[in-house]
């Protein structure tokens, strides 16, 4: 054959995400690709097979082995993208509020209901003038601010924003403008007994994973022509942010979805312009934000974010998952000191007097609509481990911290949350 069997390079394989509007495990196109380290990109269909072990006069064991319940895992990494990384961030908080840059068109709220509900797609205005297709409109301020991007020209005073149910209700005359890039985005733990889309139990939303293999398979049973599949359904039970001071600010994610189907149509690759950037640029505080509280010593940290998860399969007629359901939320800190000079590591284990806040700031340095930020915050956290090392030059100290659930940290929603992310790019929904 000219030029040798066809082959699929790994190098040309690539992982896209998009949000499911139609509910959970409405297998979705991705509208973001994600670049990802190749050796954590791992998404893996795993069924259970029901083996049929009954003795029938054979020394044999296994008779029968019999297709069951099915699901798929999925586990990724690599540098930060601080645009498209806000998909997960999304999916394991739940609670998301925005805010955009450039108010314009000002107007607010109308009609004879007294409140727009959680998971509404139409809003009544005073008045549509300015607002066309495609705009982004930012609906209400503080930390119940959302932003939609509207999905056909007004009707009249009728804005239609069909791909972003709202997340938060809002009372007639709350404020509404268009914005522009750069947005503010602000992930918190979701606890309104209406979730995403509307729907009652606190559930954040979930998204389609596509793995773009450039695989095809013709045959029997099904067809995948389009070199891709869909693993619906996504929900992430663990998110970690590694801060070397080394290396790029690396990002994990890992989680359960449904089993894979074949893509209808080949995806589009749509990577953004945003660039990784180096650990050095952040700063880490310890009980406060001010000049005294930042750490100068820290070589390394990370955060973890955990969301107990389970697959729930029902009697229904298919071996898909009835629900991914979401359970509680924790956070928890590690901290290697390397250039300790003194036991203040060890001091916020034995003799800190009430909880430390915990605060992470990383920008790109650009300005106007380039620039790119990270906040990581947990008010409320007790150091558990506090252990010198020696394993190199000098002594150091590791230290783990857990966060603990408060106000300060919580969003629109209320209630309580143990760590809040914030996250400023040109991606003006998620």
């Amino acid at each position: 054959m000219p030029g040798g069997p066809p082959v699929a390079p790994s190098s040309r394989s690539w992982l896209g995400v998009a949000r499911e509007i139609l509910g959970a495990g409405s297998a979705t196109l991705p509208t973001n690709t994600i670049p990802s380290d190749p050796k954590s990109f791992s998404p893996e269909d795993t069924p259970k097979f029901l083996p049929d072990e009954a003795i029938r006069g054979s020394m044999a064991m296994l008779f029968n082995e019999i297709l069951g319940p099915e699901d798929a895992t999925f586990s990724f990494g690599g540098p930060n993208f601080l645009d498209t990384h806000g998909f997960w961030l999304d999916n394991i908080f739940g609670d998301l509020s925005t805010i955009g840059t450039s108010p314009a068109n000002p107007t607010s709220l109308s009609g004879s209901v007294a409140t727009l509900a959680v998971g509404g797609t139409l809003a009544t205005v005073a008045s549509a003038t300015g607002y066309t297709n495609g705009a982004s409109v930012q609906i209400d301020s503080g930390n119940i601010s959302e932003v939609v991007v509207l999905s056909a020209a007004p009707s009249g005073s009728l804005l239609t924003f069909g791909n972003n149910p709202l997340r938060f209700a809002h009372a007639s005359g709350a404020t509404v403008s268009t914005v522009g890039s750069p947005y503010q985005h602000t992930f918190s733990l979701l606890n309104q007994t209406l979730g995403y889309g509307g729907v009652a139990g606190a559930q954040p939303p979930t998204h389609s994973i596509t793995d773009n293999t450039n695989l095809n398979y013709s045959g029997t049973p099904g067809t995948n022509t389009s070199g891709a599949r869909i693993y619906p359904g996504a929900a992430v039970s663990e998110i970690s942010f590694t801060g070397n001071a080394e290396q790029l600010l690396d990002v994990k994610v890992s989680g359960n979805s449904w089993p894979s189907m074949p893509a209808g149509t080949t995806p589009t690759n749509t990577i953004s312009a945003v660039i990784p950037i180096a650990n050095w640029r952040g700063q880490f505080y310890i009980g406060g934000t001010s000049a005294s509280n930042l750490v100068t010593d820290l070589g390394e940290w990370a955060v973890t974010v955990k969301r107990e998860l389970k697959v729930y399969w029902t009697v229904q007629g298919t071996p898909v998952p009835f629900i991914i359901a979401r359970g509680p939320l924790s956070a928890t800190w590690a901290l290697n000191f390397t250039t300790e000079p003194d036991e203040q590591p060890l001091a916020y284990m034995l003799y800190s007097q009430g909880y430390n806040w915990l605060h992470f700031f990383m920008t790109n340095s650009y300005s106007g609509g380039s620039v790119i930020t990270l906040n990581i915050n947990s008010h409320a956290c007790q150091a558990v481990k506090a252990k010198p090392t020696r394993g190199d030059i000098l002594i150091g100290f590791d230290d783990q911290f857990e966060a603990v659930a408060n106000s300060a940290d919580a969003g629109g929603s209320g209630g309580l949350s143990p760590i809040q992310v914030q996250i400023t790019n040109q991606l003006p929904t998620y």
